[in-house]
């Protein structure tokens, strides 16, 4: 009988004995928690305003809770804490984040000054550094090599679609606390803001306890594969081997995809205060509008993106991943500049709808010219390497660069469209030139990695030299 026959008749996995409906609810619950995890981050940028007219908070400081510090401690946390993800009880460790960022998110409601909500904001990145190596490694196992694709892919489209939903959601809460806040037993009266920060992190407590009952196949596994793992392991030396000899490459992917990224963050992140204070819109109000783009326009970026880097692929480019990435550059750069120059709200929403896509679009063909471009048993440090770039270079300095320019190079808060113009122009350019300068270089790097094999291995070499998570947003 064959293995699929096997599994129709039995219903479950039977190297595992998981079942596929617990699979499913895996996959499901997850991405629950996911859609959750980009609202409790995405909220933020609808309360710029608010949080500033409360707190006193410069344009700088809003950019630094906004991008680096969240940046910088999800990076530093999430190398160790997917190193546990590889030896300890995965949905555990899962449940334990998810109510992490959950509650840090409400306790940003209770925030009465600037210190307080910058640490709960580091509270939800340490939470959140949880979520995708613990998924990508739990439903790695949960499901064989023919659905893992699938899965994963289903779970990755709820990135999009949450930053959408927060939006939609935060905005229509914001709304409703702004016409009228009531007050709360022994917090008294809040403002919006503040009610709005608890409103979206309580609920998520629910889905870190529906996380406690996925399966978790890890200690079902037998003495056989434990070993066969181990002996996948390599020094860290042949990792850095490989990364010189096909720097070109990888300076050319990292780099670039840093940039990208500084221009989507840039714009993710100022786009509301931009309607603010540019269009007099409420936060609201351009929370629905913004919302509604990403849940719809989000997901088809992404989507088109992962096409047309196969499309190319089997047409025999196989930069063709680096090819959609300067797409993106280009077609991120030439509409969010169009918006941000527009006389007219409503002019300004369609160059915005347009831009939403490009967002996305490398969603998915950043990840995948990382599993082209590395040997199998390093793709997990490569992609760990690929995150950290995009998160430090992309979130990290792209909120802020604004921040900076608006406060201390151009002294006018009602300037930003030129400070968001600057980095987006700037951090979009560059992208595509380091993009561009991989195209040779890929082919190579490609067949080097097909035809990779290890160095002998000592025992004292045979050690766990990083986590091995996905480069997933």
């Amino acid at each position: 009988m064959s293995q699929k026959s096997d599994a129709s008749v039995l219903g479950e996995q039977p190297w595992l004995g998981v079942s596929r409906h617990s699979a499913w609810y895996a996959v499901c619950t997850l991405l629950l928690a996911y859609v959750f995890s980009i609202m409790d981050r995405q909220i933020l940028t609808l309360l710029v305003g608010p949080i500033q007219h409360s707190l006193g908070v410069s344009d700088t400081l809003m950019g630094l809770l906004h991008g680096f510090t969240f940046a910088a401690f999800y990076a530093v946390v999430g190398m160790p804490i997917a190193r546990l993800v590889d030896h300890g009880n995965r949905r555990m460790v899962i449940a334990v984040g998810i109510a992490l960022w959950c509650l840090a998110t409400a306790a940003g409601g209770l925030a009465s000054d600037y210190w307080h909500l910058l640490l709960a904001r580091i509270g939800v990145a340490v939470g959140e550094a949880v979520l995708i190596p613990g998924t990508v490694s739990l439903l790695a196992d949960l499901f064989p090599p023919h659905r893992r694709g699938k899965a994963l892919g289903i779970f990755g489209a709820a990135g999009p679609f949450g930053a959408g939903a927060g939006l939609l959601i935060g905005g229509t809460v914001l709304g409703v606390f702004t016409a009228a806040a009531p007050t709360l037993p022994l917090l008294g009266k809040l403002e919006a803001w503040q009610l709005t920060f608890l409103t979206i992190g309580l609920p998520g407590l629910l889905i870190a306890l529906m996380v406690t009952v996925i399966p978790e196949p890890r200690t079902r596994k037998n003495i056989a594969q434990q070993r066969m793992a181990g002996a996948s392991q390599l020094p860290f030396s042949e990792v850095m081997a490989f990364l010189r000899s096909n720097r070109r490459s990888y300076s050319a992917l990292m780099l670039g995809g840093g940039f990208f990224y500084m221009g989507v963050y840039a714009m993710s992140s100022w786009v509301p205060t931009f309607f603010v204070r540019e269009f007099a819109w409420t936060y609201a109000e351009i929370g629905k509008q913004l919302g509604l783009f990403l849940c719809f326009l989000g997901p088809l970026g992404a989507l088109v993106g992962s096409w047309l880097g196969d499309y190319w692929r089997k047409r025999g480019v196989m930069h063709g991943n680096l090819r959609v990435a300067v797409v993106g550059g280009f077609g991120l750069t030439l509409s969010s500049s169009l918006m941000l120059l527009m006389p007219t709200a409503q002019l300004a929403l369609i160059f915005l709808a347009i831009s939403c896509p490009f967002w996305f679009i490398f969603f998915g063909a950043g990840p995948a010219a990382i599993q082209e471009s590395a040997p199998a048993p390093m793709r997990g440090q490569f992609a760990a390497m690929y995150t950290g770039m995009i998160n430090l270079l992309g979130a990290g300095l792209g909120p802020v660069a604004v921040g900076l320019l608006t406060d201390h190079v151009l002294h006018d808060l009602a300037a930003i469209k030129y400070a968001m113009l600057i980095v987006c122009l700037l951090s979009g350019l560059l992208a595509c030139f380091w993009f561009s300068i991989g195209f040779t270089s890929f082919r190579h790097t490609e067949r080097h990695a097909a035809v990779w094999k290890p160095k002998a291995v000592t025992p004292a070499q045979n050690t766990m030299i990083g986590p091995r998570h996905s480069p997933l947003l």
